[in-house]
């Protein structure tokens, strides 16, 4: 165990403090209540500027990016860093301090919420669902599915969580196809990917798959990616489209035009331009789309505290850390 230092904690996640305690006994924990920040406590202020070690929410400590004299590293608690890079000044120099973000626990999370809706879908399950409570037996009707093995998914974003997702798709006999910036090379490919796009093919990936599973985080690059007319691409298959990375993906009006031209047979999507969507919103009441509140992947306690410790023990030693965020790229 290496020697302790400070460490401020400024979050909403109930019980963190204490599970990065248990983990690093020898480190000072200093806790500050995350609902000081909309009292506007001057008390917070001055403790973040103290903080050498921070762990945060990004949009509790988004607002005092450039005000943090002595940080030398932030570990946010968040897998996503959208929320932190909208308040990022372009205009003026990148925060000298070292950003990591959570990683590592998410994607067999994804993988079960993914794998969960495509089985669902294939099999029926609704109509399962209704058939028992009318007592209906349709053994014809239900009869009817997909086999996965006969079913191809793209996957927008092959990552840390979307290789997970990947392999999870394989193992169930899918065809994957992964998005990329950059193909890799043959050393460094997955097993559990058959073909790789870059996002300039993007056309052909929607045009040869029955489902499209977004994991972009959101960056300038790829907000609006699928926006507009990009999604009639997908009519041949009449894909489904599943939405687990960031809702500025598409824009709503393109979403709803896709499915109402029949450019895509459904969607299940998890993640919204606007949260929590309206109750007036229109994708509520539109057929064949799946609405869940952001919850295909949450995050414990004790996942955190893990994550922050490891790296915690390679800050201290001089050594790399894992899921260093580059403040250039975004991500």
């Amino acid at each position: 165990m290496t020697s302790g230092r400070v460490v401020h904690v400024f979050s909403a996640v109930p019980g963190l403090g204490t599970a990065i305690r248990r983990l690093l006994p020898a480190v000072d924990i200093v806790e500050l209540k995350a609902e000081l920040r909309q009292d506007g406590s001057s008390h917070i202020i001055d403790k973040l500027k103290e903080a050498e070690i921070l762990v945060a929410e990004p949009n509790l400590i988004g607002p005092d990016l450039y005000h943090l004299p002595c940080l030398q590293w932030m570990h946010m608690t968040w897998a996503g860093v959208d929320g932190m890079f909208r308040f990022v000044d372009r205009a003026k120099p990148y925060p000298s301090y070292q950003l990591t973000r959570f990683g590592g626990a998410f994607g067999p999370t994804m993988a079960e919420y993914v794998m969960g809706h495509i089985i669902a879908r294939e099999r029926n399950f609704k109509c399962i669902n209704q058939c028992q409570e009318k007592q209906v037996w349709d053994q014809k009707g239900l009869a009817k599915y997909r086999l996965l093995e006969k079913l191809t998914i793209g996957i927008l974003g092959v990552g840390d969580i979307g290789k997970e997702v990947a392999r999870t798709c394989k193992t169930f006999g899918m065809t994957v196809w992964g998005l990329v910036r950059k193909i890799p090379m043959k050393a460094d490919r997955m097993s559990y990917i058959d073909s790789y796009r870059q996002i300039s093919e993007l056309p052909e990936l929607l045009r040869s798959c029955d489902y499209v599973c977004n994991i972009l985080p959101s960056t300038p690059e790829t907000a609006g990616l699928l926006s507009g007319d990009v999604m009639h691409h997908c009519q041949e298959k009449k894909s489904v489209f599943i939405n687990v990375g960031r809702g500025n993906i598409i824009d709503d009006d393109s979403l709803l035009k896709a499915l109402r031209e029949g450019w895509i047979s459904g969607a299940i999507l998890d993640v919204f331009d606007t949260e929590p969507l309206p109750p007036t919103h229109p994708l509520w009441t539109t057929p064949n789309v799946t609405i869940t509140p952001h919850v295909a992947c949450v995050f414990f306690d004790w996942q955190v505290a893990e994550m922050f410790s490891k790296n915690y023990e390679n800050f201290v030693k001089g050594k790399p850390m894992e899921y260093v965020v580059d403040w250039e790229m975004g991500y």
